[in-house]
């Protein structure tokens, strides 16, 4: 009895890793221990989250001097411009993906996309440069709705990985500052992962070079003194704008094909460049398999950019060609509510699931 003694007071079973190999440990303690092991996990994490943000200003301000004084750059920008970018484009200067931030391309609600100097090392390139998408920080941000898009979408980690950790998801659903940071990471992540899809489905979107710390390295659409413009700024003749009308829809069926609905898509998220179209800014992408909403915000996809063929002298009916689409990649909309949960001694009731019947044919 000693020697047993003395054996298990060598086994330390509060510890998981160990425990796991022990055959006569019962079930219910092996899972109790798996359960502490991840929330302990968990909460290691946000405390170093919160760590992290403790740290005194003064020495953020001086870390951010630091590397000021590293990365330096031809862009102008203001104080807190500048602290911003050399905190999400820093690391990739320091890994020789870009030489210098040359000019601001486009300022948006959501975020900055930066024209940078690409390193010498960097292939692939058809010219010198890349984009920097460089999210606003989360305070900063003007998005709304976003949990419209959200739904059915699982959360991601700065690597790009499912986030399941029990304590991670709990700050996400009760949205506590870390669980805040962590749904802004998920949120640009989503984004890296779409286009990463669609790039290598062949469809027209940018290529991802590199990501992480708030910002996205891809292919820059445009030369040195003029960006691509977006397309709702350029006038296209008849047969021009059939040709280019066609070229959305084939990426409209390649997204769907792929699991995808842009989300916001229309005029002034297609950049036009020497000819060729160029589809961008996909964050909010949706599975269409889902999203309770998925077939309304594809419907809204398909209407804006038929309104701006309209406008080129390309007619269509938007809502018929959404509906013939969908039908065609064999997808159901999903009605507002659930039909098990309807009064069929409600006339109201009877005549809503009567419409929605017609409506899905």
């Amino acid at each position: 009895m000693s020697k047993i003694k003395q054996l298990s007071d060598l086994i330390d079973l509060s510890d998981e890793g160990s425990a796991r190999y022990i055959r006569n440990l019962p079930d219910r303690e092996l899972h109790a221990l798996q359960r502490t092991g991840k929330s302990k996990r968990a909460e290691r994490r946000q405390q170093e989250y919160l760590t992290m943000q403790s740290a005194s200003v003064a020495q953020q301000m001086a870390a951010q001097a630091d590397s000021q004084e590293v990365f330096r750059f031809t862009y102008q920008a203001s104080r807190h411009e500048r602290g911003w970018i050399v905190d999400s484009l820093g690391g990739f200067y320091e890994q020789q993906w870009l030489d210098d931030v040359v000019r601001l391309v486009k300022g948006g609600k959501e975020a900055n996309v930066y024209l940078c100097q690409a390193n010498e090392s960097v292939k692939d390139l058809e010219q010198p440069f890349l984009a920097a998408k460089v999210y606003r920080p989360r305070r900063f941000r003007n998005l709304k709705n976003d949990h419209l898009y959200r739904e059915g979408r699982v959360n991601l980690d700065e690597d790009g990985r499912e986030i399941k950790e029990d304590g991670l998801m709990h700050a996400m659903r009760k949205k506590t500052e870390f669980g805040l940071e962590l749904l802004h990471t998920s949120w640009i992540e989503h984004e890296v992962k779409t286009l990463q899809i669609l790039y290598e489905a062949g469809a027209d979107v940018p290529h991802i070079f590199a990501s992480g710390n708030n910002a996205i390295l891809m292919s820059y659409i445009g030369d040195q003194d003029l960006a691509a413009p977006v397309l709702h700024s350029v006038r296209l003749n008849v047969k021009e704008a059939r040709r280019h009308y066609e070229r959305v829809l084939h990426n409209i069926e390649l997204m769907l094909a792929n699991q995808r609905i842009h989300g916001d898509l229309s005029a002034f998220n297609i950049l036009y460049w020497q000819g060729e179209i160029t589809l961008i800014d996909f964050p909010q992408a949706i599975n269409p398999n889902l999203n309770r909403n998925a077939f309304r915000i594809f419907e809204r996809d398909v209407m804006r950019v038929c309104e701006y063929f309209a406008r080129q002298g390309v007619k269509s009916n938007p809502r018929h060609l959404a509906k013939d689409i969908w039908k065609a990649h064999h997808l159901k909309e999903i009605p507002d509510v659930h039909p098990g949960l309807l009064d069929e001694n409600s006339a109201k009731d009877r005549s809503y699931y009567q419409r929605w019947l017609e409506k899905d044919g």
